[in-house]
């Protein structure tokens, strides 16, 4: 009987150090996974210009869920070459969702393009505001098109580097950092 009672009690002493690990390695997943939940705004748009004057900028904003699903909205405005006739600058809206891993150091993200949904916030020519229904239907059947959401559609990995307050995502070809959003609460 003696034995039996020292064999248990070991028995119980090893569960108990594997119980423990079980949930110190549970609880360093989930502080990893929730590391990135929240919603990350780009610090500074990504502009690039080109010889003939014309330009792109961009900013993105990322929700990360619990769950493993992510919201993406990206804010591009593209402008022509400028002319002494016509100039023009589209500012647009585009947003999708998808899943998303973490595993270490790598965030992997997978686009849902039947979420992909894109808008013109506005359009200017010449640097007023216009309301021109052809060009609006043109840009937005660009957008819509099948060549131009398939470079939103295939998986990528970034390397990550996240702290409480700041998100860096690097593909390899581009180092982006984004702010995480503060919740104000009264």
């Amino acid at each position: 009987m003696l034995n039996f009672v020292a064999l248990t009690k070991k028995r119980i002493k090893i569960m108990k150090k594997i119980l423990f690990s079980l949930f110190a390695l549970m609880a360093v997943m989930t502080v990893q996974a929730q590391s990135i939940c929240g919603t990350w705004r780009m610090m500074q748009p990504v502009v690039e210009t080109a010889e003939d004057g014309s330009f792109s900028a961009m900013t993105g904003t990322y929700t990360f869920n619990e769950d493993g699903t992510f919201h993406y909205a990206l804010e591009l405005t593209e402008s022509s070459e400028p002319a002494p006739t016509m100039a023009m600058e589209i500012a647009t809206n585009i947003e999708m969702k998808g899943t998303y891993v973490l595993e270490g150091d790598k965030l992997t993200l997978t686009p849902n393009l039947d979420t992909y949904n894109a808008e013109i916030l506005s359009l200017s020519m010449n640097g007023k505001v216009a309301d021109n229904p052809m060009v609006k239907s043109q840009v937005k059947n660009m957008l819509n098109s099948a060549e131009f959401k398939a470079q939103f559609a295939e998986a990528e990995t970034n390397t990550v580097k996240v702290t409480d307050s700041m998100l860096e995502m690097n593909d390899g070809e581009r180092a982006l950092t984004f702010t995480r959003f503060a919740t104000i609460q009264n």
